[in-house]
């Protein structure tokens, strides 16, 4: 931001200051009408300023107390401080004897619901840690409208005491940072991020002990453990103390946990220097210097491992720092530094120092020989082509020859593109086409493809083709299934057939079985002694990559204990072989191979950052400086769909999302966003839009409550944990979960309510044991959870509109049957394979999916027709479609695109 611009902010602000609080908004509106820009921001400081806490605040707005009250169990004895969002006392609890910090509401924020909210969530959120270094909370409550926390009283002085008495020494620093680290850690895995860390927040007891404080500015995510949403602040909003605002806190965006390690990266440099790497003479001035500045030089006395880690958690980007406090812990452990340069020793000693010196240098030498590596990182990201091409769905990697990238459009038409950028063209192939053509890899020279013609699912014949020039040729009589892959070498093929993987020579001759594992995308190490493969699972297990040694032995799941509920495939890698990449939870990871002599190197996967794109066939270059991907960011339209016209025309422009559902008045709609998954309500026509729930929850087949107050929807994790029922109020709040696992280990889906409004009916397929699926019933009221009897092997239920009828769909054959409630019997309606059973509004009908289109049957005498072929039609989650207010259907496609891109890697 200019500095003009800066200034101005700053005049408005302070003039604002001035004025009474009612008076605020008033005032900016003729100071700035014809710049809301400039208003916004203005107000986000004034934001800011107000919810600082424990700063300075007017003691008449606090309400008194004095030694002696009672808050609940506690007795109060002293204050130890006050600020805008609190007093905090000195309390003595009667009950176990203990003394305790009691954080108080100001009674002028104790009329504020939002105030109240945060306050409570706060504690909600902390009670939930327990860990050494954050400080925890034992108690909540209110009395006589004043709201209250009980904590653990933290005996000893705040860092910023410290601080100020004189810079801290290396050693005395790290001992307390590393701590502070832990207990970040600790707080990250629990989903919740401080957004206000500095040195007035952070304690050290009398034996050493660090205390993380004050979570008043936190916010959390929903996590696994917890269905709980918290969001303790407004995104938005420029919230946290100024000086230690990470590059996007001071922006208004969203703050995760790596805006914490912005925070810990200042504090470090207070620590050591004694003062902030960020000034001014104003809040102003220092936000812009934290956008637009470089961080300061260090003392000289500070050890360059440290000093490098100050500015790894300074970086401007989020993705240039530490990914996650555990890393920069780790980090911290060795930085500790040398000891003090010692007075110059005596001649009669020089010997004895000579020799010190030596050890010194050779320990020196084993330390920087044995030291851990830093994480590899993502610098940048590259848009390779610009095809706007629909994604394609076989397995078809990406290949390169160092200067071209070739890859598989949607049209299964080969194609090629520089590995610069720029537009791709198609790659003509010299084998015959006539069954369907993919490529599979090319030679190590760069001089040859590796080509599957296809012959019929899942088996292709085995062809090699010249990249450039010649005539392709069989490789003998060699049929594969769905992989292949040359050796380093040229002289060997590695391929999948009958679900084990066999050995040939280049020939396709002496072929002999290698392993009794299946799988696609098989790649070989670079040297030659390993080939690894994804692996398909079944209902209960993921894909997962298997290794095994060139001779056959040795056959093993890869990385068997992270995170074994998550697909893992599409592992290659790194030309040098130091690195080994794959795919998972939609996601490119990267773990170290080869540590080096002496090196000691962590074995967890890092993530690499692709944003909002979902990857795919990821692919080192030939020099490791890149790594590129298939990038996908999905994005789909809504469509209506007119019985009587037959035509289908666009609804509710600008909305991404499938899942739509109106809810019985035919105001409100409801649907899963996309790519996000998170759930929205809004009116019929897409304004007053309400997000309902946050990532990692991943919400899916909503429905309305009758009377429209509620919404029930199918929720999950990211981390590929079963799906359970949940509600939430549709103006919003925290999702309730009401279903746990009855449907078996795919989890439990498709939840109906009961006209009423006191039931909801759910099911899901239970793949291995057909026989144990059923309608299962929530009984709202009591939250009992019991099965319909005569309702097994049917699931998707969809309750019809005068509650005497479910609707669903029968074991693995997915027959439309109806299940009488009264009778207890189940009809088959239609006998092939259906999906989306929908009721008219009336309830005569029942309009479903199948391989042919979408259809309806009449209930009463079962008479089933047409309703459109869905030919040249592209829709999204298998036709999935929905009935409108009006009877008319309304569905969604497609609109996101693929193209290539390219990571630039650190790869140490």
């Amino acid at each position: 931001m200019e500095a003009e611009r800066w200034k101005r902010i700053e005049e408005l602000c302070q003039a604002a200051l001035e004025q009474p609080l009612e008076k605020r908004a008033a005032f900016l509106a003729q100071a700035c009408p014809d710049d809301p820009h400039l208003r916004g921001e203005v107000e986000a400081l004034l934001d800011q300023q107000a919810d600082s806490f424990l700063e300075s605040a007017p003691v008449s707005a606090i309400r008194a107390l004095s030694a002696g009250v009672k808050l609940g169990n506690f007795e109060i004895v002293e204050l130890l401080g006050r600020g805008g969002m609190g007093e905090v006392w000195r309390a003595r609890d009667a009950r176990l004897r203990r003394d305790v910090a009691i954080k108080v509401l100001p009674a002028g924020l104790s009329r504020d619901p939002d105030r109240i909210a945060r306050f409570q969530r706060e504690a909600r959120a902390v009670s939930a840690l327990n860990h050494p270094n954050i400080v925890a909370v034992h108690d909540i409550g209110c009395d006589n409208g004043t709201y209250w926390i009980a904590s653990e009283l933290v005996r000893g002085d705040n860092l910023r005491r410290m601080i100020e008495a004189c810079p801290l020494p290396a050693p005395k620093t790290i001992e307390i940072v590393v701590q502070v680290a832990a207990g970040l850690a600790a707080a990250h895995a629990a989903g919740l991020v401080h957004r206000d860390l500095k040195p007035d927040n952070i304690m050290v007891t009398r034996d050493g002990q660090v205390k993380i404080l004050d979570f008043g500015l936190a916010k959390q995510r929903r996590t696994v453990q917890d269905s709980t949403t918290i969001d303790l602040t407004d995104e938005g909003v420029v919230l946290g103390t100024a000086g230690y605002m990470s590059p996007e806190q001071v922006r208004g965006e969203a703050a995760d946990h790596r805006s914490d390690l912005f925070s810990f990266g200042v504090v470090l440099y207070e620590m050591l220097c004694g003062k902030r790497p960020f000034g001014g003479n104003s809040s102003v001035e220092v936000m812009s210097a934290i956008l637009k500045e470089e961080v300061p030089e260090l003392p000289p006395t500070v050890p360059p491992a440290l000093e490098l880690i100050v500015r790894r958690c300074l970086e401007k980007e989020p993705e240039r720092r530490f990914q996650n406090a555990a890393d920069l812990a780790f980090a911290l452990q060795p930085a500790s530094p040398s000891l003090p340069p010692r007075p110059r020793p005596s001649s009669a000693r020089k010997w004895v120092i000579s020799a010190a010196a030596l050890i010194a240098i050779a320990g020196g030498l084993l330390f920087w020989l044995s030291r851990p590596l830093p994480p590899p990182r993502v610098t940048g990201i590259v848009r390779i082509t610009r095809d706007n091409r629909q994604r394609a769905h076989q397995v078809c990697p990406l290949l390169s020859d160092g200067t071209r990238l070739f890859f598989q459009s949607s049209d299964d038409e080969p194609r090629q593109a520089p590995v610069t950028g720029g537009d791709s063209a198609p790659l003509v192939l010299q084998t015959k086409r006539d069954r369907g053509l993919y490529l599979m890899d090319i030679s190590h020279d760069r001089t040859e493809f590796l080509v599957c013609r296809f012959l019929g699912f899942p088996f292709c014949e085995l062809w090699v083709e010249p990249v450039v020039g010649g005539s392709p040729r069989r490789l003998g009589n060699l049929v594969a299934h769905e992989a292949a892959a040359w050796s380093p070498n040229g002289l060997q093929l590695a391929y999948v057939r009958g679900g084990e993987l066999h050995l040939a020579s280049r020939d396709g001759s002496e072929i002999r079985k290698l392993a009794s594992i299946g799988g696609m995308d098989l790649h070989w190490s670079p040297d030659g002694r390993r080939i690894v493969a994804s692996v398909s699972g079944d209902a209960n297990h993921p894909t997962r990559l298997w290794e095994t040694q060139a001779d056959g032995s040795g056959s093993h799941p890869v990385l068997p204990r992270w995170n074994r509920s998550w697909p893992m495939r599409s592992g290659v890698w790194t030309p040098d072989g130091k690195y080994f990449v794959f795919l998972s939870n939609n996601k490119i990871w990267a773990v170290r191979e080869k540590q080096g002599w002496l090196h000691r190197g962590s074995r967890m996967p890092v993530e690499l950052n692709t944003g909002s794109l979902t990857p795919e066939y990821p692919l080192p270059s030939v020099d490791g400086k890149r790594l590129f991907f298939e990038g996908y960011e999905a994005r789909n339209e809504f469509l209506h769909y007119d019985l009587k016209s037959r035509a289908f025309t666009l609804a509710l422009a600008g909305i991404s999302g499938t899942g739509l559902e109106y809810s019985r008045d035919s105001k409100w709609i409801t649907y899963e966003s996309v790519p996000e998954g998170s759930l929205f309500r809004s009116a019929a026509d897409g304004s007053q839009r309400l997000q309902l729930t946050s990532p990692p929850l991943e919400a899916d087949t909503p429905h309305w409550s009758t009377d429209g107050s509620q919404i029930a929807f199918s929720g999950r994790a990211k981390n590929g944990d079963s799906a359970r029922i949940y509600v939430v109020p549709s103006d919003g709040g925290e999702p309730r979960q009401v279903s746990h696992g009855e449907s078996g280990p795919n989890g439990d889906w498709d939840a109906s309510w009961s006209p009423d409004g006191v039931s909801l009916a759910f099911g899901a397929t239970f793949f291995d044991k057909p026989d144990k699926m059923s309608i299962h019933v929530v009984d709202m009221k009591t939250n009992h959870i019991s099965s319909l009897p005569g309702s097994e092997g049917m699931w998707s239920p969809r309750w019809s509109p005068d509650g005497h009828f479910i609707a669903g769909v029968s074991g693995l054959q997915n027959k439309l049957l109806v299940y009488d409630l009264r009778s207890r019997t189940t009809t088959e309606l239609f006998d092939e394979a259906s999906g989306f059973p929908s009721w008219s509004r009336d309830g005569q009908f029942l309009f479903f999916h199948c391989k042919t289109g979408w259809w309806r049957v009449r209930v009463r005498d079962r008479r089933a027709e047409l309703v459109n072929s869905l030919k040249d039609v592209s829709l999204v989650d298998f036709g999935w479609f929905a009935i409108a207010p009006d009877d008319s259907l309304i569905t969604a496609r497609k609109t996101g695109v693929a193209e290539i891109y390219a990571l630039d890697l650190e790869l140490p």
